[in-house]
């Protein structure tokens, strides 16, 4: 809330989707997910009309620590990314909403763009009331653990 959010949830404490609907019962503009699967088809449910899920990574899909060399997590992988749920552009038009992804990764050589972008974070940072006014709603960020 320091940083100028209405609503802070901490799913470890809170149940996130619950928590989420009663900060925004109508829905959020933008919703940016980082998880993958686990998360994917319930961000674009609390979207509001018009509003944005923005994906930019898949954790947890991802094998993790000294499992990720073992074909059962590769296989569990593989069944994770068939269950990927699939969005249907008539939907995403008559529901008024969209779903934008990119790889972070791929971003490295973007030096320009990245910069440009990493100073308005660092202004939104440095100017609560800038962000306030650039934010109507919760911007809900995911971070599956």
């Amino acid at each position: 809330k320091a940083l100028g959010c209405d609503v802070v949830i901490d799913k470890s404490t809170q149940d996130l989707w619950s928590a989420a609907e009663d900060a925004a019962p109508e829905g959020y503009a933008a919703i940016m997910d980082a998880n993958g699967v686990s998360t994917l088809q319930r961000s674009y449910d609390h979207l509001a009309p018009a509003g944005r899920l923005v994906v930019f990574g898949f954790h947890s899909n991802l094998p993790m620590g000294r499992a990720a060399l073992s074909p059962m997590e590769w296989i569990r992988m593989a069944r994770k990314a068939a269950s990927m749920p699939a969005f249907d552009p008539m939907d995403m038009t008559t529901d008024n909403k969209s779903v934008l992804g990119f790889n972070l990764s791929f971003m490295a050589k973007e030096k320009e763009a990245m910069n440009e972008l990493f100073d308005t974070v660092l202004l939104w940072l440095n100017e609560k009331e800038a962000m306030n006014e650039l934010f109507d709603t919760v911007l809900l960020w995911l971070n599956e653990k």
